[in-house]
């Protein structure tokens, strides 16, 4: 497609103009959005106000569905491609974080302000630029602020939304709040367990040297420290969170783990997988405990090759924008696009620093050519 071409069409160029001349607005629904908490597992007060938006901007079909996603679509003129676009509510912060944002200067302060409050403040600005310049799609634009995509959330707000679009949609973009110009296309994925060890505990004194529950899960932590994995295809394991015991005095009873295990590559992360498994079974056998296991994460790994039509599309467009691109592997929404066996890649608005941190803070100049790549993605690849 002629992108240039596309760009000077005469509505086109009025939706980009749009873009343009709306920024300060766009900046404002940015704050908006940040400054309602959406902890992951507790989105449902920024869900309204998107719905709400959603429902201002005459998207149809607007609702809130059983995973709490919000979701509109917006109908094309026929005979094109449907594409799916989404940007998540959740961010990583509790609900007492003081979300309020601080201006300085052209940056703005606060967490979650670019993870991921000014991609869905970016995904209301383009149906706005649509809307204004009278532009329709060539197919229909799905599109959904989803929950659940930080964490332990494990992508189920974009895992139930594409199970009900994967039959209806082409492509499909996770947009997100930083690295203007990033295209990820390989998807990083992960397998994570909560692991609890259970003794019968009993005194320090009294009951030693009786098993503890803590004693098993250090040594467990200790062997799976000392596991090799390979650098290429990038594979990596982590223990998060450890909690356990009751007193200084008391043979711990229970301890417990989440454990992170991640790869670009399916084969590399099944074998990781097995073998902290293996090491997590074999500590309890020998401590004298019992371990339970729960799976708690499972993002799978996938990818689409750097020449598919889609990401072919999306450099295009970074270079008419005049954006620097690169490729990174990435752990995002379009996860569970591609293991829905939809093409998907994540996009992002603008640039930035510090996400889940306190101190985030995101650039504003970048954000009206991130509306304009997400709006000429969803113009160029809807048409047949």
């Amino acid at each position: 497609m002629n992108l240039v071409a596309l760009m000077q069409e005469p509505a086109v160029a009025k939706a980009l103009a749009w873009v343009d001349a709306h920024q300060g607005q766009i900046v404002e629904e940015a704050i908006r959005i940040c400054e309602i908490p959406a902890p992951t597992f507790d989105e449902g007060e920024r869900a309204e106000y998107v719905r709400g938006r959603f429902e201002a901007l005459g998207l149809e079909e607007v609702r809130i569905d059983e995973a709490g996603n919000v979701r509109g679509r917006r109908p094309g003129r026929g005979g094109g491609r449907n594409l799916a676009i989404t940007a998540h509510l959740d961010t990583v912060f509790p609900k007492h974080a003081d979300v309020k944002v601080r201006r300085e200067g052209a940056r703005l302060h606060a967490p979650g302000i670019g993870d991921n409050s000014v991609a869905i403040a970016a995904l209301l600005a383009m149906v706005g630029a649509l809307d204004a310049a009278g532009v329709r799609t060539e197919g229909d634009l799905y599109l959904a602020s989803n929950t659940c995509e930080e964490g332990l959330g494990d992508l189920r707000g974009m895992k139930a939304f594409m199970a009900d679009v994967k039959g209806k949609v082409a492509h499909a973009i996770a947009v997100e709040g930083m690295k203007c110009n990033r295209i990820v296309h390989v998807a990083v994925g992960s397998r994570r367990y909560r692991v609890a060890y259970t003794t019968k505990g009993g005194h320090s004194w009294g009951h030693f040297p009786g098993p503890s529950a803590i004693h098993i899960l250090g040594r467990a932590i200790a062997e799976i420290s000392r596991l090799e994995v390979p650098k290429e295809p990038k594979t990596t394991y982590n223990v998060g969170l450890i909690h356990g015991g009751t007193t200084v005095n008391t043979i711990a009873a229970e301890a417990d783990m989440l454990v992170d295990m991640r790869s670009i590559d399916p084969g590399c992360l099944a074998d990781l997988e097995r073998r902290v498994l293996e090491i997590v079974g074999r500590e309890a056998r020998e401590g004298g405990g019992q371990v339970r296991l729960d799976l708690v994460g499972d993002r799978p790994a996938g990818s689409i090759p750097a020449d598919h039509p889609l990401v072919r599309t999306c450099m295009a467009i970074h270079k008419v924008l005049g954006l620097q691109t690169f490729t990174e592997p990435g752990s995002t929404d379009h996860n569970a696009a591609l293991a829905a066996g939809v093409p998907g890649v994540c996009l992002s608005i603008t640039e930035g620093a510090n996400e889940h941190r306190l101190d985030e803070y995101i650039e504003t100049g970048p954000i009206p050519t991130g509306v304009k790549k997400i709006l000429l993605a969803a113009l160029a690849l809807t048409r047949g």
